[in-house]
């Protein structure tokens, strides 16, 4: 569970700490106080998109850290095993520094992470529930997500999807077989026709680059015998003056005279040296001149070829160099459409094999989802009574999805319907809920999602809003009893809610000439019997407010 927050200069917030106890915390205040900072707060430290609006006017920098027990949390510890991030005490702590030039760092135990681990993890430690939900109640995939939450069958939402996506691939690549196939006899005359003319050619691999280098020896054949003989010549051949003579006679020399000076032995290798490059070099350069010669019939034979490769090249609009990869892939494609019959055959029966992969998986979604269905309706409806509602019914409706035909979210739609009279017909809740009555619908689905999960802390950022009286009074007593088995926060306006929290926190905004600050208590007996008859009569707080504060709080010993 929650245990600490520290905050320092987010928004109006100089510095800011908070304990948390279990059970349900309310969290009330002057409308404009800042109680929603708590929840930013919050949502940044578990991964929240940030920006430099968040830092407090001139402060360079805004920082949150919140602390959790996981000792009770075997997912969130398994989680933080996994990543070794894991703490002896059992402690798990998230910060979050947010700059003011945009910027952001994060921290899951000290350690810097990205965001998204931040988010995983955050998704088992704390599930929020916004005011403007209700409104999101109203779309079809949203009311569907709700179900699958609360019937809790992730692994088959992620196998019937994953099944969809296999299917949807392999159909397309069907279909492409089988356009192709249309088109095959037209194609297979046309690639037969190329290869017959590229086969004729008798290519090899590399072949114009070679010719090309063939092409310039035998062009430059005269040119290149006259200076390798001219460079043999200077380097070995002339009888009198060569290098090869030359650099003998200057290491003769130097060998007369070595033992004067011991250092001239370095010469004498480096002479040494060089007379072995120069013999290396004759060779290499007498071999290469025993290869050439002045062919003019090869030359022309070459000129010949060189000029049908580009003839040929020019039809197939690439460069001569890419013809013998244009043979090889031509090859291929006439033998993939030779067996292209083999090749659908074997898709078509993958595709009906996964086909049927998927309407097993299907069926038992729909299963889960049904009975799932089945205990939300009578959940619901018998919260919704209890919220003043006496005579509405919820009811939520599988309707089969003929839209496509392997939908990643399964065989059917999921509408709620609800009928809020006697007498009426169910209506999807869409067309029928006013403000107030989708507001505690809101509520009611809130309360059976959360009690169905274990995600051990929850928030509820005023989703009382719209309600008041003996139906507010109802929302507190089942907020109070959902802090049994979870850890509740709850922002709220209402003072029957705000009397039946285990802990109560007030948020209060001061300001001055020059400052805005937002500040946070935890509220003792006295101090939250004035709260709640603020709340109940206004600024100006009498003894009747007082009494009836009173007894408000008197009632939580009914619970």
């Amino acid at each position: 569970m929650l245990t600490e927050i520290h905050i320092n200069n987010l928004i109006t917030i100089h510095t800011l700490h908070l304990e948390f106890c279990g059970g349900t915390t309310v969290i009330t205040g002057e409308t404009g106080a800042g109680k929603s900072i708590l929840i930013d707060a919050i949502e940044l430290a578990l991964g929240n998109r940030a920006s430099n609006d968040k830092v407090r006017p001139g402060q360079e920098k805004a920082e949150i850290s919140i602390c959790f027990d996981v000792s009770k949390l075997v997912d969130a510890r398994l989680w933080l095993d996994h990543y070794d991030l894991s703490q002896e005490n059992n402690e798990c702590i998230l910060r979050r520094v947010i700059y003011q030039d945009g910027r952001s760092k994060s921290f899951i135990n000290g350690m810097p992470t990205t965001l998204q681990p931040l988010r995983e993890l955050g998704e088992l430690l704390i599930q929020i529930h916004g005011q403007h939900e209700h409104q999101s109640l109203l779309k079809i995939d949203h009311q569907r997500k709700m179900l699958d939450h609360y019937a809790g069958h992730q692994h088959l939402l992620d196998t019937v999807s994953h099944l969809s996506d296999e299917w949807h691939i392999l159909n397309k690549q069907i279909t492409q077989l089988r356009k192709r196939q249309t088109e095959r006899n037209t194609r297979m005359t046309f690639l037969n026709f190329q290869l017959e003319e590229l086969k004729a050619l008798q290519l090899t691999q590399d072949e114009f680059q070679a010719l090309d280098l063939e092409h310039k020896q035998l062009a430059h054949a005269g040119e290149l015998l006259q200076n390798l003989n001219h460079a043999l010549n200077v380097l070995t051949d002339h009888e009198e003056n060569n290098a090869l003579r030359s650099i003998h006679q200057a290491l003769h020399g130097l060998e007369l005279i070595q033992q004067v000076d011991p250092k001239i032995s370095v010469w004498i290798e480096s002479l040494n040296a060089i007379m072995i490059q120069i013999s290396d070099t004759e060779d290499g350069l007498r071999h290469y001149l025993n290869t050439i010669e002045i062919d003019p019939a090869r030359l022309s034979w070459v000129e010949d070829r060189i000029s049908l490769l580009f003839d040929t090249a020019r039809k197939h609009k690439i460069n001569p160099q890419e013809l013998y990869d244009l043979q090889c892939r031509l090859s291929l494609e006439l033998n993939e459409l030779e067996n292209s019959d083999l090749q659908l055959s074997e898709l078509e029966q993958k595709l009906l094999h996964i086909e049927k992969q998927y309407h097993d998986n299907a069926i038992k979604l729909s299963k889960s989802r049904t009975k799932a269905a089945t205990n939300l309706n009578t959940i619901i409806t018998t919260t919704i009574h209890q919220l003043s509602l006496n005579h509405a019914q919820f009811e939520v409706y599988l309707e089969s999805d003929k839209t496509t035909v392997i939908s990643p979210y399964g065989l059917e739609k999921i509408i709620f319907h609800i009928k809020t009279n006697a007498g009426q017909t169910m209506q999807p809740l869409a067309k029928i809920a006013s403000g107030g009555e989708l507001s505690r619908m809101g509520l009611a689905i809130h309360l059976a999602a959360a009690d169905q999960h274990h995600t051990p802390t929850l928030i509820f950022d005023e989703v009382d809003v719209g309600i008041g009286g003996a139906t507010a009074e109802m929302v507190g007593k089942l907020l109070r009893k959902l802090g049994q088995s979870h850890q509740v926060l709850c922002i709220t306006h209402q003072a029957q809610v705000a009397a039946k929290g285990h802990q109560h926190i007030r948020v209060e905004k001061t300001q001055s000439e020059h400052s805005t600050r937002t500040q946070v208590y935890t509220l003792s007996q006295d101090e939250r019997t004035r709260e709640l008859a603020r709340m109940l009569g206004g600024v100006e707080i009498t003894k009747t407010t007082l009494a009836h504060a009173k007894e408000l709080i008197e009632t939580i010993a009914e619970i």
